[in-house]
């Protein structure tokens, strides 16, 4: 290592050499410079700021360079996965041998969605640290194909989950049946059995056969069963305050105040949404609730379910028909469960495009 990075890390260098080193004022090579740079900041320096600006200045053909040999300590990957919006560089950095998994858990939050991938499949980095599989199931850009491989690894590598799972859930539901989450909604008086409820013979027949979530994995028989034994109003309220598990079985319920509880848990995944879209049991206010979402109605899969589920509303099937591709289209067309004025709309847009074609 160059001698004033080394006299700096043993806090030999004087202050004006210091704040010089860390904005690149000094002749020293970008690798160096980069380790006092990440130094600075893992070490909160008085001059952090100006270490983290001298590293935004360098040049990206610089830092690519760097990559190129070790990075040893590692410490300067944690500024390259928090700082730079290179995806060429970053991609680097994710991909470089010497990348620790100290480093990489506390940087995936900033990472682009699109190269959450790389530490996904890095079965060495988050075997060590299985906390990078939460922080990439958390990140707001990971997709739901990828947060479905995360509960995958977690269930079939790591061997975690699902008896904590059920545990947490049978804890949720004894809360619910003895009121302790919401008092006003424990005691919201309902009739035993409304328009929208149905025998109980007929519910223990839907909920005899083996219940899989929307990720395909099997739902505990004791779970399912403990749901099926709640009174309707604290259906409403484990719908308002379950997980996943909870809201896959609640959708199976006919009680239109069920089922439009479940799709306003602040907590319900964009692919549970798409996956509700489509089903042909659920209460058309699901369905109007979910075409109220713009951030839902921006996903291609949600809107094809919408449109080509024959409990959508014509009104609403019909707003949104002319976002799907020719392919859906023609499937739509072809389809003599969709509406038959929907279906002549489809075929004229498809004539009216290709004549413009």
């Amino acid at each position: 290592m160059h001698p004033l990075v080394e006299r700096y890390l043993q806090n030999q260098l004087p202050e004006p050499m210091v704040a010089a080193l860390l904005g690149g004022g000094l002749p020293v090579p970008p690798a160096d410079l980069m380790q006092a740079q990440a130094h600075a900041w893992f070490t909160d320096s008085p001059l952090k700021d100006q270490a983290v600006e001298g590293f935004l200045s360098l040049p990206e053909s610089l830092i690519k360079g760097a990559l190129d040999q070790e990075v040893r300590p590692p410490a300067p990957f944690a500024l390259i996965l928090r700082y730079r919006t290179e995806h060429a560089l970053i991609e680097q950095a994710l991909l470089h041998p010497d990348l620790t998994a100290e480093i990489l858990e506390p940087c995936i939050s900033s990472l682009p969605g699109d190269l959450l991938d790389i530490p996904l499949n890095n079965q060495v980095l988050w075997i060590q640290r299985p906390r990078i599989l939460d922080e990439i199931e958390l990140h707001p850009s990971a997709p739901y194909n990828m947060k479905r491989k995360v509960n995958e690894f977690r269930f079939d590598v790591l061997k975690i989950g699902n008896e904590e799972g059920v545990k947490e859930r049978l804890a949720l539901i004894e809360d619910v049946e003895a009121g302790r989450l919401d008092a006003a909604w424990a005691s919201l008086p309902m009739p035993e059995e409304g328009p929208d409820d149905e025998p109980e013979e007929v519910v223990r027949e839907r909920y005899a056969k083996p219940i899989q979530d929307f990720d395909g994995q099997d739902i505990s028989l004791t779970v399912t069963q403990k749901i099926m034994r709640l009174r309707t109003n604290q259906k409403i309220m484990l719908a308002i305050k379950g997980g996943k598990e909870e809201r896959t079985i609640l959708m199976r319920e006919s009680n239109r105040l069920i089922q439009v509880n479940v799709i306003r848990n602040t907590r319900i995944t964009q692919g549970e949404v798409a996956h509700i879209a489509q089903m042909r049991s659920v209460n058309e206010e699901v369905l109007r609730i979910i075409t109220m979402n713009r951030e839902w109605m921006k996903k291609y899969p949600i809107t094809r379910a919408i449109v080509m589920n024959p409990r959508t509303p014509l009104p609403l099937a019909m707003t949104h028909y002319k976002r799907l591709n020719d392919s859906d289209l023609k499937l739509m067309m072809r389809d003599k469960n969709i509406a038959e004025v929907l279906r002549r709309e489809a075929k004229k847009w498809m004539e009216t495009k290709g004549a413009k074609t």
